[in-house]
């Protein structure tokens, strides 16, 4: 998997009183309205945002379920974590309500 800049750029801060999975689904989210992480493809697997954002599984899977709730991945078991189909404007309707 290639990592781009922007993606690397975007870090929890553990010490913010946003809990940090919140912090993960919003760093996703936000990758998503912005088109880094395009709709139809592959986000980063659990292992990779655990390792790339320094979190435990348990975070990071709170943070995709907030994402999948959202209606902006989906899980296809055996293939992995994608960006649905209008993922990006829903993100993009979503950030505008923070």
């Amino acid at each position: 998997m290639v990592m781009t800049e922007e993606r690397e750029a975007a870090k929890v801060d553990h010490d913010a009183a946003m809990p940090v999975y919140r912090q993960l689904a919003v760093i996703l989210r936000d990758q998503i309205a912005m088109g880094q992480l395009r709709p139809g493809r592959v986000i980063p697997t659990e292992k990779v945002l655990m390792e790339e954002h320094d979190l435990g599984r348990d975070s990071v899977r709170k943070a995709l379920r907030v994402l999948r709730e959202a209606g902006l991945i989906e899980a296809v078991q055996g293939r992995g974590t994608f960006v649905t189909e209008h993922a990006q404007e829903r993100a993009q309707e979503q950030a505008k309500g923070k």
